[in-house]
């Protein structure tokens, strides 16, 4: 179709061209062969009379003008998909085959994904999901509708799209079950003296709950060992003297797997609050929406083990 003597096929291309910055990728992202990748970038130069992206060094770079086209862009196939999406909401889950994104922390994604996956399974055999691990992208993977679902911490949830809490958690300690400087429960004076063991995220080092809460408190722990997932910190707590706080649903389920001993946290660390949120251009989204309903079921099941 076009618009203004302007194919608007080239919208879907210019939007993949400016968020992979590579015409190998863009071509890889919308299923396309590179020669056809290239043909679109050529018609968009030739239609907006510049470069959109250019090569500096081993990498593509997009122009100025073109960078001024990335929003709204994305923004109008946002608004588009949400248009083509919407369908009276007596669909039939059984019978619809689509993927969906989920973007959780690997906490998340052992204790509350296998359940909800299992249930949807069950009446949707034919919904697939892309489960990506948490990154310091999270915000904008939702924002620019990377994801269909964004599940992490309230203290961290955009502002700029819906949101509802799924499941909380409070904060447990795990050390290795060989450890004998230990007696029955863990004081506050023992758990500051200890090695610790902290996840952080990504480039940025995304710093958890616990440890932004110890600091705004002026609590002072030794970190010995920082890994990038919640699941490595039991495993790099086995063997040594050092501790691990996790969110106790977590810590359960890694004592059923390593051998570990499980005391509760002596600082107050505030209850962990998982929140599920989707763009605000999916709300009326009839698929989107019954996911969500799975979501909250799933997620009231969790809160029943309390």
């Amino acid at each position: 179709m076009r618009l203004n003597k302007f194919d608007l096929n080239n919208l879907v291309c210019l939007d993949a061209l400016l968020a992979e910055k590579s015409i190998t990728r863009a071509a890889d992202r919308l299923f396309l062969s590179r020669p056809a990748m290239s043909n679109a970038l050529a018609r968009l130069r030739e239609y907006f009379n510049d470069e959109i992206l250019t090569q500096v060094g081993k990498t593509m770079v997009p122009t100025p003008f073109a960078l001024s086209l990335q929003a709204p862009v994305r923004d109008l196939l946002l608004r588009t998909q949400a248009i083509i999406s919407a369908s009276p909401s007596n669909i039939d889950v059984a019978t619809i085959e689509r993927r969906l994104s989920i973007t959780c922390s690997d906490y998340v994604a052992s204790i509350f994904i296998p359940l909800v996956l299992a249930h949807i399974y069950e009446k949707a055999p034919g919904i697939a999901f892309d489960i990506r691990p948490f990154s310091a992208r999270f915000l904008e993977e939702i924002d620019s509708g990377e994801v269909d679902f964004l599940i992490t911490s309230d203290t961290v949830i955009s502002q700029e799209h819906p949101s509802e809490r799924l499941f909380s958690d409070t904060f447990s300690c795990v050390v290795w079950d060989g450890n004998r400087q230990l007696g029955e429960t863990l004081s506050l004076e023992e758990y500051l003296s200890l090695g610790h063991v902290v996840a952080q995220w990504g480039v940025g080092r995304i710093k958890a709950l616990d440890e932004n809460f110890l600091q705004e408190h002026n609590l002072t722990r030794r970190i010995e060992t920082w890994v990038s997932t919640f699941t490595q910190i039991p495993q790099c707590v086995v063997g040594t003297g050092r501790v691990g706080t996790l969110p106790t649903r977590l810590a359960m389920w890694a004592e059923k797997r390593w051998p570990l001993r499980i005391f509760d946290c002596p600082v107050p660390i505030p209850l962990l609050n998982e929140m599920m949120q989707w763009h605000a251009y999916q709300q009326s989204d009839p698929l989107q929406s019954w996911i969500r309903d799975q979501f909250r079921y799933v997620g009231g099941l969790l809160n029943a083990q309390e």
